[in-house]
């Protein structure tokens, strides 16, 4: 009875466990202020995750103001081989398979565009360290840059912090943004540098110059635990509208979610 009991309590365990996933929730801060001509309010964007074994789902919300981003969701399935990148606000999906051949999510013309693009950086490891939410984390300083044929139109410096003490594989993190930068080509050696950052960002504080002044920003993790995940958080939702390649403003659009840029 004893062992049956035991055995019970063990099933019970697992079969829990199998059903936690890993839930994060950090908000990325925009101080508003005056810009070309007119006030602008505060930005609080919501940055969620969720991570299983094999799969990554992002989801950003609270670009509402003017030009910026409607709300995404972007979920890296490896089990499957495929990316899927929702627009919440225009309720339509674009799915692509892994390993990605562009021609098939984009046209010719958006592709060639999408060439007189440019991305570069650096990444530098300090001694300090920091703790945030109990965890130990390294301190990274990032510049990065991304121009277009002549044009050197986005230029920040991060101090980054990071940790590995998290209850599962970061490297989908990672993963999951370098393909979104992949459209835009990032150097060679940027790409090598950013492996530097090890672990997944907990806090930063970034600077963007810009013809109307310095902007800055902060991103905190506020909230990281084991979760149940809500009913096909990695999953395509109901009702949408499938197409089949993505525009080149959603591309722009996308990329603004590593790569914020608050001037409106």
């Amino acid at each position: 009875m004893k062992t049956t009991i035991t055995f019970l309590i063990i099933f019970v365990f697992i079969s829990t466990a199998n059903y936690a996933d890993v839930y994060i929730k950090g908000i990325l801060h925009i101080d508003g202020g005056y810009r070309y001509g007119h006030n602008v309010p505060d930005i609080d964007v919501i940055n969620e995750w969720w991570f299983e074994e094999k799969k990554v789902t992002f989801i950003s919300k609270g670009w509402h103001l003017e030009s910026q981003n409607p709300d995404w969701q972007i979920i890296l399935n490896k089990e499957k081989k495929c990316i899927i990148v929702i627009n919440l606000t225009g309720k339509s999906y674009v799915k692509v398979s892994l390993p990605m051949k562009l021609f098939n999510c984009v046209d010719q013309e958006i592709a060639e565009r999408l060439e007189t693009f440019y991305i570069k950086g650096s990444v530098k490891k300090t001694d300090k360290k920091e703790t945030i939410n109990k965890k130990e984390c390294n301190i990274y300083r990032v510049t990065e840059s991304i121009s277009s044929k002549d044009d050197h139109f986005y230029e920040r410096d991060r101090i980054v912090k990071a940790t590995c003490d998290v209850p599962f594989d970061w490297r989908i993190f990672n993963e999951l943004n370098n393909w979104i930068r992949s459209f835009f080509n990032p150097d060679k050696s940027y790409t090598a540098e950013l492996k530097k950052i090890k672990g997944f960002i907990m806090d930063e504080n970034s600077t963007l110059f810009e013809l109307a002044g310095k902007v800055p920003w902060s991103y905190k993790v506020v909230e990281i635990r084991e979760k149940i995940p809500p009913k096909n958080i990695y999953n395509i939702p109901e009702n949408l509208k499938k197409v089949q390649k993505f525009t080149y403003w959603d591309l722009v659009e996308i990329r603004q979610l590593l790569y914020p840029f608050p001037i409106y």
